[in-house]
């Protein structure tokens, strides 16, 4: 291995507090000189602007760039994206009232919707007359509202959501990630596309020029 060999991998996004974004803020890095390495981390790559809006993409190149600059024998070995994303989060302390009225609306508003979704499905499919049918197939009466058969449909309808989404309260079944946790890591990874893709577009991605 070469002595003066960097390895760096960028990224995909991150967020900070600081104005200034260091290289140690968007990758990790290793050098054989350990004193060296601490120096670079500490680089300044780029510094928000007005402009920026608090949100900003910052291309390989550009710290390929910066580091070449500083040493021009130093071979950069790059092990991860090529623009990272980064965003600067605001210091000011939230509003806890505003935080639990927020958590409970969209909790309220997940729940009502999600018993509106079920018993929309239900009267599509008219589950009140395949109840009836199937109790008229085993002898029972068709009149009887509550049965064996009621009972064991909604706690099977209970039992196999749990296991779908694998998910209770804060415990999982198994240590495989949960369904909506696939979909909310594949919805985050569109987004972080699309604004790379946007700021491409825009010509706002922060190169080597």
């Amino acid at each position: 291995m070469e002595k003066n060999t960097l390895y760096l991998k960028l990224s995909t996004k991150v967020r900070i507090q600081r104005e200034v974004i260091l290289l140690k803020d968007i990758a990790k890095i290793y050098h054989y000189d350990r004193e060296k390495e601490e120096k670079i981390k500490a680089m300044e790559i780029y510094r928000f602007q007005q402009k920026d809006q608090n949100r900003c993409v910052i291309s390989l190149l550009k710290v390929i760039s910066l580091l070449q600059n500083q040493d021009p024998n130093l071979e950069i070995n790059s092990l991860g994206d090529s623009q990272v994303i980064v965003e600067k989060e605001s210091t000011a302390k939230s509003n806890t009232i505003v935080g639990i009225a927020k958590i409970g609306l969209v909790s309220a508003v997940c729940f009502f919707g999600t018993i509106f979704t079920v018993m929309a499905y239900h009267n599509d499919i008219n589950i009140i007359g395949v109840f009836e049918r199937v109790k008229e197939i085993v002898g029972t009466n068709p009149e009887e509202k509550i049965t064996a058969l009621e009972i064991s449909y909604s706690l099977g309808l209970s039992l196999g959501i749990i296991i779908f989404y694998n998910h209770i309260g804060k415990r999982t079944l198994t240590k495989d990630p949960t369904p909506v946790a696939v979909e909310m890591r594949t919805y985050e990874a569109d987004i972080n596309k699309s604004l790379v893709e946007l700021a491409e577009r825009e010509g706002k991605i922060i190169e080597n020029h």
